[in-house]
């Protein structure tokens, strides 16, 4: 048999808790969630001290917990013992697509090892593995596979943080499908070719999804860290400075009075943009089942994707609408919650929403 994520991915309580650790802050998330409407109850922001996580690894496990802890108190729940769900992330979570001769579903788990000792590691002791196939076998008879691979120690790691900070770790998922998973729960429209970018600090994901079904997941070596240093490199300021320019360039009156700036944003933007470009166009050459479709909409998410100019560049790059994560439409909001966050600065809770939303027996 495979040995599955799914033993780890999958809950068997109601999830009420989403916890996004990422390398520059942790995102909490509270839902009461009944599967086809959620209310928002508790929200919770704290800032990740440096080189804590690294690639999705907790260099420091207690730091983290206690950097969780402080936002999990910002909701104001008597957190301990409820469920949660998180998301691993980086180096330590491979997706690959492949395409294998289809041979029926008895012999699938035989081929997908096969299979994930060639594309992940030939010695899969130290892996979680999973996979879900993508669509019906074509008319060769090759069906695509979405081969997930997770490092065991990794998740042993996260499983730990939760433990110390008092929760209990229902569910254990990628970053990557709670983006698409957030944004899945409020779309009327499930029959649309979508793509995900959530814009992190060091990488951007993308999640790209035909009706309802996952068909590339990719990490890409571009985050928000890469704006900070061309700000740093080319204005000639530390990494301080820089980082504060980067949180003021999207006012209107730092714009007008640093125009060297909208040169750097549209440089780092045609960067991103021609990573995705170049992502999109070799899976669109690897499809199997039918011809890539026309994206009907792109999603944005995360911190980094504020950048001036972004939107509007994959607009016209994907000739697609471009909208911003509104991971919260449609929810009952608990008064008490801060209503600037929720609006102002929901998408940087699309992650989490994603993870809280998760229910026992999804897939991945």
């Amino acid at each position: 048999m495979v040995p599955s994520l799914m033993g780890i991915f999958k809950g068997t309580r109601k999830i009420q808790l989403g916890i996004d650790v990422g390398a520059s802050a942790v995102k909490v998330v509270a839902l009461e969630n009944n599967g086809e409407s959620a209310n928002l109850i508790g929200l919770g922001w704290e800032e990740t001290p440096p080189g804590c996580v690294v690639d999705g690894t907790l260099s420091d496990t207690r730091t983290v917990a206690q950097v969780v802890r402080s936002a999990l108190e910002q909701t104001r729940l008597r957190y301990k013992g409820m469920n949660a769900s998180i998301g691993l992330r980086g180096i330590n979570v491979v997706f690959k697509r492949i395409s294998i001769p289809y041979q029926g579903i008895s012999e699938l788990p035989k081929q997908i090892l096969l299979e994930a000792q060639q594309h992940v590691d030939s010695d899969l002791d130290n892996w979680q593995i999973d996979y879900e196939p993508i669509g019906s076998p074509n008319s060769e008879g090759q069906l695509a596979i979405l081969l997930v691979a997770a490092r065991k120690s990794v998740i042993e790691q996260y499983i730990e943080m939760l433990k110390q900070v008092g929760v209990k770790p229902a569910v254990l998922d990628c970053d990557a499908f709670a983006i698409a998973n957030s944004f899945d729960f409020i779309s009327s429209e499930k029959n649309k070719t979508n793509l995900c970018v959530d814009v992190g600090r060091d990488t951007t994901k993308i999640h790209l999804s035909i009706s309802g079904e996952s068909s590339i997941i990719r990490s890409l070596p571009v985050g928000g860290s890469h704006f900070t240093e061309l700000l740093s490199r080319q204005m000639g300021i530390n990494h301080t400075e820089a980082e504060t320019i980067k949180w003021s360039v999207g006012t209107p009156e730092f714009a007008a009075s640093h125009p060297e700036v909208k040169t750097i944003c549209h440089q780092h933007t045609e960067e991103l943009c021609e990573e995705i470009k170049k992502t999109i166009e070799f899976f669109a050459g690897m499809e199997t089942q039918a011809a890539m479709r026309a994206i009907d909409s792109v999603v944005l998410s995360g911190g980094g994707s504020v950048v001036p100019g972004l939107s509007e560049g994959i607009s016209t790059l994907l000739n697609a609408d471009t909208i911003y994560a509104s991971p919260f439409i449609g929810m009952t909001i608990n008064p008490k919650i801060d209503n600037n966050v929720t609006t102002r600065y929901s998408h940087q809770f699309a992650v989490a929403t994603g993870l809280a939303l998760r229910r026992a027996g999804d897939r991945t």
